[in-house]
């Protein structure tokens, strides 16, 4: 534990790498201890809110590519089994799996298990879903996740076998999917998964049910009554969608939201002393990046993406935009991550060999006007970006210095997310500045896997020896035997760059003391949400649609 003094005085060290903010921090109002404000019977009952950067594109499990969509559906879902912080799994939905002796199937046995309008959830869920997710008509970007799986088969409804083309190493994992309900998707048009209902008011099988969805303002989730564990204990959970991140701090000071993600450092070092405030740290699995669209003719080749990696400077961007939370990158998998290579330093803020490298490419200012120009086209780019956050905005003006600084003409264009996720399948973009959340399984073939574009490869990026490593790993139990090849493919992956990594986010959760048993950790800021509750005393209103 951390009290508000010793966090401030942690958050004013020179070095922030070496912050801990552990747990819980500060001093009850009436002299309970944090451990206190735990303890106790946990009582049914109470409204949380919690604050939210964006809206979810889509709330279709199949087809969702936003961060905050899969968080939202981590609570209104089920899966099979449940990946732990320690990278184990237990069973949810499967009672139990039993693995064939050759390697080549794996077969679950499902506990009794209902969706919210109380039809049974059955093996033939599994199978549909299994399907819909392989088929390339509907171009899910969790397509790739199953790509050892040959087949899947209901034996009965409680029964289902999955078949692979040859062992895994994690069968568990390679069959981890999403699951929808059959029931619900029998008319829908598989050409057109923009248009099915379950887009907006998907059918739970988790602790919480979607009870609204207002655009742009909220979603309100509530008690699934039908969950075949233990219920919720919190009536209602209101994500409120507040894009700027003043205004999220604003709210959480004011006890407005219960949990704020992202307190940048400034803000909590002005809120260390704030009574009603508890602390969380996590390190994250979030890295900001900027990815190439490598079917540009500039982009295309590897040594003008390397060297506008070498302009930027990473150590402003954790500095100025993250507040020091933050540390520079080198991979798509992060330090958290159990195959990240701890000995791939980021690429250095070198402008002149920047520079140099341009002109060894044929890129030349010879009129002065500092734009580089060949064969008489300039070295001119578009960098595109979600729009309503100010911390996108200031990452891109940053960028357009950095690039500007070694002759880049560079422009940058805000799109309201939904036009944005457009752009990037269309492939109508030349750089794309974002965030990106890494799977836990330390695989990023959705990312730099060549023909991967239907899944998060937006830049059309290929490379042999990309999906060699990649094959060679994935098909390796023994983490240690596979782990030279994982650093080969980091290795490969710093040279011949699809995108430049900047910075691994390190996440500072706030919450409101009222909101007991809250644990936030790497898998999710709102993990075992249903566990979460709040007292009788701490609710805020007792009318029956308050908190």
């Amino acid at each position: 534990m951390s009290t508000p003094r010793r966090l401030v005085s942690s958050l004013l060290l020179p070095s922030l790498v070496a912050l801990l903010l552990v747990g819980g921090c500060g001093n009850e109002p009436d002299g309970r201890s944090e451990g206190d404000r735990d303890a106790g019977t946990p009582v049914a009952g109470g409204t949380a809110v919690i604050a939210i950067a964006s809206e979810p594109d889509v709330l279709n499990p199949i087809t969702r590519t936003s961060a905050i969509a899969g968080m939202v559906l981590d609570l209104l879902s089920t899966g099979l089994a449940e990946l732990r912080p320690d990278m184990t799994w237990e069973p949810r939905l499967a009672h139990g799996w039993e693995v064939a002796d050759d390697g080549l199937a794996i077969t679950y046995t499902l506990r009794p298990w209902r969706w919210e309008d109380g039809r049974p959830l059955t093996a033939r869920d599994l199978v549909r879903s299994f399907e819909l997710i392989r088929d390339a008509r509907v171009a899910s970007p969790r397509r790739d996740l199953l790509a050892n799986v040959a087949d899947a088969e209901a034996l009965d409804p409680a029964t289902v076998r999955y078949r692979f083309a040859q062992p895994v190493p994690d069968p568990v994992q390679a069959t981890a999917h999403v699951i929808v309900p059959a029931h619900r998707i029998e008319a829908v048009d598989v050409a057109r998964p923009g248009t099915w209902p379950m887009n907006r008011r998907p059918l739970a099988s988790g602790p919480f049910r979607i009870a609204d969805w207002e655009s742009g303002m909220q979603l309100v989730l509530e008690r699934n009554p039908e969950y075949a564990r233990a219920p919720a204990r919190l009536d209602r959970v209101i994500l409120r969608i507040l894009p700027d991140r003043t205004a999220r701090i604003l709210a959480l000071e004011t006890g407005d939201v219960d949990l704020v993600a992202d307190v940048p450092i400034p803000a909590a070092r002005r809120l260390a002393d704030h009574p009603d405030l508890v602390w969380h740290e996590i390190s994250g699995r979030v890295f900001g990046f900027v990815m190439w669209n490598v079917r540009r003719e500039a982009l295309a080749d590897p040594r003008v993406r390397r060297a506008f990696s070498l302009a930027i400077d990473r150590e402003r961007f954790v500095t100025d935009l993250l507040g020091g939370f933050g540390s520079p990158a080198a991979s798509y998998l992060p330090p958290v991550s159990w195959n990240h290579h701890d000995g791939l330093a980021p690429d250095p803020f070198r402008p002149d060999s920047a520079r140099a490298l341009l002109r060894a490419a044929g890129w030349r200012d010879d009129d002065g006007d500092g734009v580089r120009e060949r064969n008489g086209r300039p070295l001119a780019l578009e960098i595109i970006h979600g729009g309503g956050d100010g911390l996108r905005e200031d990452g891109a003006s940053i960028l357009r210095q950095n690039l500007a600084a070694v002759g880049a003409a560079v422009t940058t264009r805000a799109l309201e997310r939904a036009t944005a996720q457009d752009f990037l399948r269309q492939g109508r973009f030349d750089a794309y500045w974002g965030e990106f959340q890494a799977n836990m399984y330390g695989d990023p073939s959705a990312l730099v896997r060549s023909g991967a574009g239907d899944r998060f490869n937006f830049g059309g990026y290929a490379n042999a020896r990309v999906d060699s490593l990649l094959d060679r790993a994935l098909a390796i139990a023994d983490r240690d035997a596979a782990r030279p090849f994982w650093y080969a493919l980091q290795e490969e992956l710093a040279r011949d760059q699809p995108a430049a990594v900047i910075y691994y986010l390190r996440q500072l959760v706030a919450t409101n003391r009222r909101l007991r048993g809250a644990t936030p950790d790497l898998l999710s800021p709102l993990n075992g949400l249903e566990r979460w509750w709040i007292a009788p005393e701490d609710r805020r209103w007792a009318n029956p649609d308050g908190y």
